[in-house]
């Protein structure tokens, strides 16, 4: 047997009779705070009451109401007592008067129904919007508010959900494009020449605050066509008008002038001249119609600007070929990374001695001295033994041998140790030992980037230039030499051609070139030795792609040897008489390339701010006092605007 919760709740006569499938309501004069705490324990929704909320309630239901159908009957009675409610960002709503609603309503989509007060944006995208507000706004509710204005192409209406739906179908059956299209064929003006008689005769400002044309011009490209789009009265109006104009253009002289914008006149002229040459010969097999076969066409280059002395008709087939050439090109942008990791170590170990006998003693004289070693142990024992009975000049033989001793010790590098004496006999001996082990790592990182319109060549260099000889000649006697110089670059150069294919991809002519100065050939020449590592080649990349160009890893290992023959081939006693010394060195060179294409401004914004703030964080770290917007601003003239704001 099912239990049937029944809840009475008599308020002023009133009853509301609560079921499992729903509510009955009946509502004689109750006041309107008591009805919507009702609705709020049925529905169990939050309800913001302001103190102002008053009024009476008159409701009977013959059927049980679900919590859905009850929260619209009280936005119904919300509305007959000129109140709303608007659902707040928490999901509370807040009922208040209508007027002071309007403030408080949500943005709102198209899918929100009911008698909730909402506000919506409707776009309008062909008519315009003053017209759509002055054509909606009859049919916006009392307690409702709508806004439009020129130059905003957006309507806002603020109403019940159910009556903006109706409002939004009034607006969707206004709003349509109802303009046609015709095609306009020319005979005697380049069609983009057409478009821009046509932009200046109907532009006007449009409903967008912009300059909206009330016709709109398609040049077709390859065709003497221009496509017209507009209402069918604005067409009928400027059509007779273009073809007036196409057909004086028949009248023309036989002298035209054009201006190129983006190409150079001496690369358009010789195009422009084989078309000539074969217009000629076309005149002359009598294939064009009689037309006069004299044409010429001459350039001026101070305002890059083109002659062109022909019939009408040859003027209009030349001029359709330059409106093709003189387009703008896109840019390329390449930056090159070029990474050595160098790794260089060296050991050494050597034994150096010396072994005299006095003037009656029978021990023979031996040394053991060895090249690429240093002290030199000959220099240290002469520094010590020659005397010079008290001579101190600079030239006597102790200093010689002092300062050669001096001069082998500051080319000592790692550890050495040794013993020197004298016998009693007035004989001699020495020993020196030393040893080296040194490492050395490099780590150079260039990163040249160039900037180049499409096809077109550009470098980049930066470096020094060193004088090489490459000549020289004695006069009589050796007298007046005279000798010839060649200045050559060292540092980090980049050439590159950029060509800009289908699909985004670009192909690079690049030549890559670092190089520096070694040192002297040797010590007694002046000659220098440069290190040159280059790349020439073309490859394929991405727009916006890293790829690498090329590289080298080379390991080299170099062993030195001096010994005294066969004492110094001995096992283990053979350490004693030979010197050692391993050199091995590891390098690593990649050259790494990331092109990327730059269309317009804005394009070209974003590069130059990434660079710009770059340079900017640099400055910040090194804590320069030096402002690059100061520079900017008072140098230049100008700040690089940031697209980020």
């Amino acid at each position: 047997m099912k239990k049937i919760i029944i809840i009475l709740m008599c308020i002023f006569g009133n009853s509301v009779y609560a079921q499992q499938s729903g509510i009955t309501l009946n509502y004689r004069d109750a006041e309107l705070r008591s009805f919507i705490e009702d609705v709020a324990i049925e529905t169990r929704k939050t309800f913001i009451i302001d103190p102002q909320v008053t009024g009476k309630v008159n409701l009977i239901s013959s059927e049980p109401l679900s919590s859905e159908v009850l929260f619209e009957t009280m936005l119904s009675v919300l509305k007959v007592n000129g109140m709303s409610a608007v659902t707040n960002s928490n999901g509370s709503i807040k009922i208040t008067k209508s007027e002071l609603a309007l403030t408080d309503s949500a943005l709102v989509g198209s899918n929100v129904q009911g008698e909730q007060l909402v506000t919506r944006v409707f776009f309008i995208k062909y008519v315009d919007p003053v017209m759509v507000f002055n054509a909606v706004r009859p049919y916006v509710s009392a307690g409702g508010n709508s806004y439009a204005r020129e130059g905003m192409a957006a309507v806002i209406i603020t109403d019940s959900a159910d009556n903006l739906i109706r409002i939004s179908q009034i607006i969707a059956n206004i709003d349509i494009d109802q303009e046609v299209v015709k095609t306009l064929n020319l005979q005697h003006t380049s069609p983009n020449e057409m478009a821009e008689i046509t932009m200046g005769l109907t532009s006007q400002i449009g409903f967008n605050g912009g300059e909206r044309p009330l016709l709109q011009a398609i040049p077709v490209k390859g065709s003497r066509s221009l496509i017209l789009k507009g209402m069918p009265a604005i067409l009928d109006q400027y059509v007779p008008i273009l073809e007036d104009i196409d057909r004086n253009n028949a009248s023309r002289g036989d002298m035209r002038l054009i201006r190129l914008s983006y190409a150079k006149t001496e690369n358009v002229l010789p195009v422009l001249q084989q078309l000539v040459n074969a217009i000629t010969s076309e005149n002359q097999d009598g294939s064009n119609g009689g037309a006069s076969s004299e044409i010429t066409i001459a350039e001026y280059s101070g305002t890059n600007m083109l002659v062109i002395n022909a019939d009408p008709e040859i003027q209009q087939r030349l001029a359709e070929v330059i409106e093709q050439i003189d387009i703008p090109r896109d840019q390329v942008l390449v930056e090159a990374i070029v990474v050595e990791v160098s790794e260089n170590a060296s050991k050494e170990l050597g034994l150096q001695y010396i072994l005299a006998g006095g003037d009656s003693s029978n021990i023979p004289f031996t040394v053991a001295n060895y090249s690429n070693t240093a002290p030199n142990i000959l220099a240290a024992t002469g520094a010590i033994v020659v005397e010079d009975d008290g001579d101190n000049t600079t030239n006597s033989a102790s200093q010689i041998l002092q300062t050669a001793a001096v001069d082998s010790f500051l080319g000592l590098n790692g550890f050495a140790a040794g013993a020197a004496g004298r016998f009693s006999d007035g004989g001699i001996f020495g020993v020196i030992l030393n040893a080296l082990a040194s490492d050395t790592d490099s780590n150079i990182l260039s990163t040249p980037s160039v900037m180049a319109l499409d096809n077109e060549t550009a470098s980049f260099l930066a470096g020094q230039e060193i004088p090489i000889t490459t000549g020289e000649a004695l006069g009589a006697a050796n007298a007046n030499p005279f000798r010839t110089v060649e200045r050559k670059n060292v540092g980090i150069q980049l050439e590159i051609k950029p060509q800009i294919t289908d699909g985004n991809e670009i192909r690079l002519e690049i030549r890559q070139e670092v190089s520096s100065i070694s040192g002297p050939v040797s010590a007694i020449s002046s000659e220098l030795v440069t290190n040159k590592r280059e790349i020439q080649t073309t490859v394929r990349a991405s727009d916006g792609d890293v790829i690498v160009l090329g590289g080298l890893i080379e390991q080299t290992e170099r062993i030195t040897v001096d010994k005294v023959p066969l004492l110094g081939d001995i096992p283990i006693l053979g350490r004693a008489f030979r010197s050692e010394g391993t050199t091995r060195e590891n390098r690593n060179l990649m050259i790494f390339l990331r092109p990327t294409i730059v269309r317009n401004k804005e394009e070209m914004t974003t590069v130059t701010n990434q660079k710009y703030q770059y340079m900017q964080g640099r400055q910040a770290l090194s804590g320069s006092n030096l402002s690059l917007d100061d520079m900017m601003q008072n140098v230049i003239g100008g700040r690089v605007t940031n697209n980020e704001q």
